[in-house]
C-alpha cells in the first residue's frame, strides 16, 4: 500500500487545524489555504523541481460540506498549477477535498460517526444526510481500511471506529493526522482506491 504521493495534485495540510477551524465555512477555509501556497518553495510533485511552480488557472467541481447540522451543496474553483520544468498541469487540493469525490472530509467523518454511534437506522441515517445507502457502506469500508493503515492492525482492532472518528473530528490538527497518511501511503485518507488507480478526470 506504501507508494509515491499522488502526482496529479498538490495538497495543503492546514485547513483542518485549530487556527483554521474556527469561524471560518469550508469554502473560506479551501480560498484561506490555497491563497497561502508558497509557489517557488513547493516542489513539483511530478519532477521535483523547485521554483518552477507557476499559476495555471482553476476549474470548477462541486462541494457537499456540512456545517452547523446543515447540508451545503456548493460550486468551488480549485487551483491548477504548471510547472515549467516537466510542462506538467496540478490540482491544488485542501486537506477538506477528498481526491475524485464530492463529499467534504468533516462530512464524510461525521456521517460515519452517526452510522457507528448506532442511534439510528442505516435507512435514516441516508436520508437525514441525503446519501445513497451503497455510499455509505463503501466509506465504512474505507475507514476501516485506512484505520488499520493509520494505526496498524494491533492497535486498530482494540479501537472502536465510533471513538477513533470521534477523535479525529475533535482533532486540533487533523490536518497533521491526513498528510503523515499522505506522505506514507501516497493517496489521500478516505480517497477511494478505485480512483487512486483509474487517474482519469480532475481530482
Amino acid at each position: 500500500m506504501r507508494g509515491r504521493p499522488d502526482k496529479e495534485m498538490i495538497r495543503l495540510f492546514a485547513s483542518l487545524c485549530k487556527s483554521y477551524l474556527k469561524e471560518l465555512s469550508e469554502r473560506q477555509r479551501i480560498q484561506k489555504a490555497t491563497d497561502g501556497l508558497k509557489h517557488p518553495a513547493t516542489p513539483c510533485p511530478k519532477c521535483g523541481a523547485i521554483g518552477k511552480l507557476a499559476k495555471h488557472g482553476d476549474y470548477g467541481r462541486g462541494l457537499t460540506s456540512y456545517e452547523d447540522g446543515q447540508i451545503i451543496d456548493s460550486t468551488i474553483s480549485p487551483k491548477r498549477i504548471f510547472c515549467l520544468s516537466c510542462e506538467s498541469s496540478h490540482a491544488v487540493l485542501p486537506d477538506i477535498i477528498i481526491p475524485y469525490g464530492r463529499y467534504s472530509m468533516i462530512f464524510v467523518l461525521t456521517v460515519l460517526a452517526a452510522y457507528f454511534e448506532r442511534a439510528a437506522t442505516v435507512v435514516n441515517i441516508c436520508a437525514n444526510f441525503e446519501i445513497a445507502i451503497s455510499t455509505l457502506y463503501d466509506w465504512k469500508k474505507r475507514i476501516v481500511l485506512h484505520k488499520d493503515l493509520m494505526l496498524g492492525v494491533l492497535i486498530s482492532r482494540k479501537r472502536r471506529e465510533h471513538s477513533y472518528i470521534l477523535g479525529l473530528l475533535n482533532s486540533g490538527n487533523l490536518s497533521g493526522t491526513l498528510n503523515q497518511f499522505f506522505l506514507k501511503y501516497g493517496f489521500s485518507f478516505m480517497q477511494n482506491q478505485s480512483a487512486v488507480a483509474a487517474r482519469s478526470g480532475l481530482p
